[in-house]
């Protein structure tokens, strides 16, 4: 699984503009082939910080991604921003829930 983040600062004149992009683009990339999740966060601390935050099954799907119409349109908001996002893919090889917390406070 690919987990793949862009951190943005966005100026304020500029919030809702970035933000009608980002949800119109939600969709659309979920439906894509190989996409777990696609989702748009605000931070709890920072007002005019975004993260778009999307899993992928494969880094063939990923790439495909990458490659498409919709990731144009996450670039072309980027470029209206002032600073340069922060864009990270963590490759992720296994996962664990509830029960790692429930091993570690036995």
């Amino acid at each position: 699984m690919i987990d793949a983040t862009i951190t943005i600062t966005v100026p304020p004149e500029k919030w809702k503009e970035v933000l009608q992009t980002f949800t119109a683009i939600l969709g659309p990339i979920r439906h894509e082939q190989g996409c777990i999740s696609c989702n748009c966060y605000r931070d709890a601390e920072v007002e005019n910080v975004l993260f778009f935050k999307e899993e992928w099954k494969s880094s063939e799907d990923l790439g495909t991604h990458l490659r498409s119409a919709h990731f144009g349109v996450l670039i072309g908001a980027m470029k209206l921003l002032d600073k340069e996002p922060e864009i990270r893919f963590n490759t992720i090889s296994s996962t664990v829930g509830l029960e790692a917390i429930q091993a570690a406070r036995a």
